[in-house]
């Protein structure tokens, strides 16, 4: 399947997401685009049926095998960088209203640990449980509410069933993994807070002060776990959040995009897409938007 099929299979599951809440991806053969920053608004299970990719999570490498699944965070960074000719996997999507639910149903479930280590790897007999689940929910999540009034209750309950699967193959997984330096955990929470709040926040003592730690201090400690500072780090994520939005959103303008993203006015969002990516916001919606 080549890159831009597995495109048009994306691009319809986020036009439909809002209103299905839970979409199921299947046989997916490749990623959408290649060594370029993603970030979706939408929480995503990756589950790898067989061959292997790679990809960076927040700049740093992950690997996903067979018999894994993997969960990414709305609004982290994605770069995907190559997979193997008989890469297969099935994504399942939360919509943001659906996630929000979930996070509110069920408090005590840690999704941060995944942000520590995406993958979780099951046995053939957990895959084989888990791909049971995903069918029930699928056939769910494709049922209009005139047949199935409690549908949304029903698709958090199914989703609620295949959590407690995951926690308990994690609970294993977690119990022979080492320990993280603290230096990679103050990055990992950093990230998440990034996310949270990169609309309104982007200075880097906001996010020092999260982690009771001086800015200068701060600072050394991120740019020692990937090699940038934490001003670069906010700075490629803000810019990578505009890009996309420049090229998914043309029924959005340079200062609606601007606002979203926290900058005063339409200027100093302009100053700073040029700075960060060497092009306007006109520029590059002109050559990215054909």
């Amino acid at each position: 399947m080549n890159n831009s099929h597995t495109k048009r299979i994306f691009e319809e599951a986020y036009r439909t997401i809002e209103k299905k809440e839970v979409a199921v991806i299947r046989d997916v053969h490749g990623f959408p685009e290649r060594d370029r920053d993603i970030i979706s608004p939408y929480l995503m299970l990756f589950i790898c049926h067989s061959g292997s990719s790679r990809a960076l999570y927040d700049m740093q490498e992950v690997v996903f095998r067979p018999n894994e699944v993997a969960m990414i965070l709305p609004n982290h960074i994605i770069r995907p960088i190559d997979s193997s000719p008989d890469y297969s996997i099935t994504i399942i999507m939360h919509s943001f209203a659906f996630e929000q639910d979930m996070t509110q149903r069920r408090m005590t479930h840690d999704r941060n640990k995944f942000h520590k280590t995406p993958a979780c790897r099951l046995t053939d007999e957990e895959m084989a449980q888990y791909m049971k689940a995903v069918e029930l929910l699928e056939i769910i999540s494709e049922t209009p509410v005139s047949r199935y009034p409690h549908r949304h209750d029903m698709l958090l309950a199914q989703t609620d069933i295949m959590t407690d699967m995951l926690d308990a193959c994690r609970r294993d997984m977690d119990q022979d993994a080492k320990p993280i330096d603290r230096n990679r955990s103050i990055f990992n929470v950093f990230c998440n807070q990034v996310a949270i709040h990169y609309r309104e926040q982007h200075e880097v003592a906001f996010y020092a002060e999260k982690a009771h730690l001086t800015t200068r201090h701060f600072s050394v400690v991120i740019k020692e776990v990937v090699g940038v500072s934490a001003s670069d780090y906010i700075e490629q994520y803000l810019a990578t959040q505009a890009k996309n939005l420049l090229s998914s959103r043309p029924d959005l303008s340079v200062l609606q995009i601007g606002d979203h993203l926290g900058y005063a006015d339409s200027s100093s969002f302009c100053r700073f897409f040029k700075r960060a990516t060497g092009l306007s916001p006109r520029e590059f919606r002109e050559k990215n938007c054909k």
